[in-house]
């Protein structure tokens, strides 16, 4: 019998291989990761089905493989420094770094050149005044933030203090000029292209909030002690109201807008058009109104309403966060609001729910945010509104479990996962994304990811049965579709 280093550097070969041979079957080349260039060109090869599936079992092979062969003491102490690689982005990312090495080109930036353009401090972060400063006899913080995360393949130090892109860091590239970006912070992610907002968003809140986690879950006080605004975040920031109430605050415009962007970029690691392929969307009846509780600017809704003309769509959110919407839905699909396929409405989800007629509850991204006592109120609104033919579509992660599935879910349409990894790898095919997503929700707020399971429950609970779900390959967002009890 086979060892376990031997069956899965056997995955990694056989997998690389398949990715190979399609790539050669599409007259295709798979990414050069040193090359930056043309991304929307080079990547969308890498949405092939095929390249997809075999990939994944050569990542979660080559990640265990990593994980049997090394020495277990260095496994934890990296893993208890990683936090540091996350600081480093966030230096990356607030300083124009990545615009600015673009801006230099292929053969890189020297770290005085980068310096001398985003003023930052020779020994610690800050402004500095570059007036008759030997750039030769100086050092800038700039390359012991690049350098941990060129060693993670993130830059290319292609010279002694000289980084250049590649494939990976041009995600943090806003596309902007680094002069634009650094005169006006707070409009940098506007029209942004990569995923910049979200690697602040997570370097900047999560990554402060996520300091406190310790603290806060270790304290166990009694449950009729529990307080829903005692969360890491509101620790970090010294405050006591929930995260979008603090987003809204003056001080927070930076990050509100930011938020916002975050979340429109995230969407974006979706494939194209995923939203619209799953759930039968063009099979309702016309003009069936689709209610977008919770929608931020609506750009899940968006994605169906371009691909099924004959619906109508409700965004309900806060107020500023509506007239965000409907600027977005005017620029992306001009007409909408006055033809009636789409109206705004401003609506807080706890209270109870204006709309009785609606085919669908849509809750895209909502859940995750709150503890189960407020998805309660939220799903009990929804089913108190709703008719005996109304759906509540929940779009969100399901998280799996390590070990695999509960098969006691079987009888649900798409409630197993699609493929079964091969063995040894791990049943989740040891992607911990999801994990660290439900961490972030346990930094921020007081929400979580959840297990099918603990979605048969909760929703159960709230009067709603789950009737079928749909998993779409490398997306990490599920559908859940619920009928009324």
């Amino acid at each position: 019998m086979a060892s376990t280093l031997v069956e899965l550097c056997g995955l990694i070969s056989s997998s690389v291989a398949t990715v190979d041979a399609r790539c050669k079957a599409l007259s295709r080349t798979y990414p050069n990761l040193n090359n930056p260039t043309n991304p929307a060109e080079d990547e969308s090869v890498v949405q092939d089905t095929e390249i997809v599936e075999a990939a994944s079992i050569a990542l979660a092979a080559a990640s265990q493989l990593i994980a049997h062969l090394q020495l277990p003491a260095r496994s934890v102490l990296e893993t208890s420094l990683s936090f540091l690689v996350s600081a480093a982005m966030g230096v990356v990312t607030a300083s124009a770094t990545a615009e600015i090495i673009r801006e230099a080109g292929p053969q890189g930036c020297h770290i005085n050149d980068i310096a001398k353009k985003n003023g930052m401090d020779p020994m610690k972060i800050g402004k500095l005044q570059y007036t008759a400063i030997d750039s030769n006899k100086f050092t800038v913080p700039t390359a012991r933030v690049l350098r941990p995360l060129a060693t993670q393949h993130i830059f290319r130090e292609v010279s002694p203090d000289v980084f250049a892109h590649n494939r990976i860091s041009a995600m943090l590239d806003t596309g902007k000029s680094s002069q634009a970006v650094l005169d006006a912070p707070e409009d940098k992610h506007q029209g942004a292209k990569g995923f910049a907002a979200i690697i602040e968003l997570n370097t900047d809140e999560t990554f402060k909030a996520g300091a406190y986690i310790q603290d806060v879950v270790i304290k166990a006080p009694p449950e009729n002690e529990a307080d829903e605004l005692d969360t890491p975040l509101n620790r970090a920031f010294n405050t006591h109201v929930g995260l979008f109430s603090w987003f809204e605050r003056p001080e927070n415009r930076v990050r509100f807008r930011r938020f916002g962007m975050a979340m429109d970029a995230g969407r974006r690691v979706s494939p194209p058009g995923s939203a619209s392929q799953r759930f039968n969307w063009s099979a309702l009846p016309e003009r069936t109104l689709i209610v977008d509780v919770g929608a931020g600017i609506g750009s899940f809704s968006l994605a169906i309403a371009k691909a099924n003309p004959k619906l109508r769509f409700m965004m309900q959110d806060r107020a500023s966060v509506i007239e965000e919407g409907k600027e977005y839905w005017e620029k992306e699909l001009p007409g909408a609001a006055a033809s009636g396929r789409v109206s705004f409405q401003a609506h807080d989800f706890f209270s109870s729910q204006p709309i009785k007629d609606a085919g669908i509850f849509l809750i895209s991204r909502i859940c995750h945010d709150w503890s189960d006592s407020y998805v309660l109120k939220i799903l009990k609104h929804l089913r108190n509104a709703a008719q005996p033919t109304t759906k509540l579509m929940i779009q969100e992660r399901i998280i799996p479990f390590v070990c695999g599935e509960d098969e006691s879910y079987r009888h649900i349409p798409g409630a197993m996962p699609n493929t079964t990894p091969p063995k040894p790898l791990l049943a989740n095919m040891g992607s911990i994304v999801p994990y660290l997503i439900d961490m972030q929700m346990m930094a921020l707020l007081s929400g979580s990811e959840r297990t099918l399971p603990h979605y048969w429950r909760l929703t159960k609970e709230a009067g709603w049965e789950i009737e079928e779900v749909y998993r779409a390959g490398n997306d990490p967002m599920n559908q859940l579709v619920l009928r009324p009890i």
